[in-house]
């Protein structure tokens, strides 16, 4: 009865552990097309390949995020909001995703939550520039003038257009 087993442990496992290397094979080959779409602005076809790569590994992390981008600048946020919310699932400490998740929430005028990615995303990187400057003018779009304090932030850690933000809301 051993031999059994060990016979089929020996010819069955090693074709299973085959076929997950090839899912993630397919799955690296359309997420590779996908980023070419996506970088060409073809965020539709994106969207699709990205999907397959997801198919062909669910836990594929930075697909479902670089979905959720192509479906956010495909002015699709509810459903990139999905996606962000699965990445975070999967990637619970990385602060781009709830900082992406925010701008797509900021779109659907949900500020608060928006706020509440942005804070997220500070607490796991104290100087993320980005994060500071969307929950600055979040803030401001609130009435909170602290918002003005983000701003400031945002531009010492070295968000670019920080200035410019500033000298329009903040006097």
């Amino acid at each position: 009865m051993y031999r059994f087993y060990s016979l089929f442990i020996f010819l069955v496992i090693p074709p299973l552990s085959c076929f997950s290397q090839n899912d993630n094979a397919k799955a690296l080959e359309f997420y590779t097309t996908a980023m070419e779409n996506y970088n060409a602005t073809n965020y539709e076809m994106a969207i699709a390949d990205f999907t397959k790569a997801i198919e062909a590994n669910s836990d594929f992390v930075e697909a479902y995020f670089q979905r959720g981008c192509a479906k956010h600048y495909s002015d699709k946020y509810s459903s990139a909001i999905e996606d962000f919310t699965t990445a975070i699932n999967l990637r619970p400490t990385s602060e781009v995703f709830y900082k992406q998740r925010g701008s797509s929430r900021t779109m659907l005028k949900d500020y608060k939550g928006a706020i509440e990615d942005c804070d997220k995303a500070i607490e796991l990187k104290f100087d993320y520039d980005k994060a500071f400057a969307l929950r600055g003018i979040l803030k401001i779009e609130l009435g909170d003038v602290e918002g003005c304090n983000d701003l400031m932030k945002a531009g010492e850690f070295g968000y670019v257009n920080a200035n410019i933000f500033i000298k329009k809301y903040c006097k």
